[in-house]
């Protein structure tokens, strides 16, 4: 898969991505390393946890990530997320549900990456 057919398989922005780092080299090279940013998997563990602080941060760093990417869908599923948590003293029910949509979309976008061209 070409690099803006990833980007409209994910619903993302293949036109500002390239307008915000320059190169299809650039934005294929930081999408890759996607997987390897702890993000995700802390805001997994923080809301099992019920570590709301944590959780807020790695969702909003989740949700800066996917904006600087231009990875619209991901970022607009963090947006509720992050709002729902900032400043909450536990984890509301309403963030484990808003939790579902950030999964789906990361899950969508890890296997999209899979089968982006090298």
């Amino acid at each position: 898969m070409k690099l803006n057919e990833f980007y409209v398989a994910v619903d993302g922005n293949y036109e500002d991505a390239m307008e915000r780092l320059q190169n299809e080299m650039f934005v294929g090279k930081f999408l890759r390393m996607l997987p390897r940013d702890g993000s995700m998997m802390l805001l997994e563990k923080a809301m099992a946890d019920g570590r709301t602080n944590d959780a807020f941060r790695a969702v909003h760093t989740l949700k800066g990530i996917a904006l600087n990417l231009s990875l619209t869908k991901l970022a607009a599923a963090c947006s509720p997320l992050t709002e729902a948590l900032r400043g909450a003293d536990t984890i509301p029910q309403q963030a484990r549900e808003l939790l579902i949509p950030v999964r789906q979309e990361y899950a969508r976008i890890r296997a999209a990456l899979e089968e982006l061209d090298a």
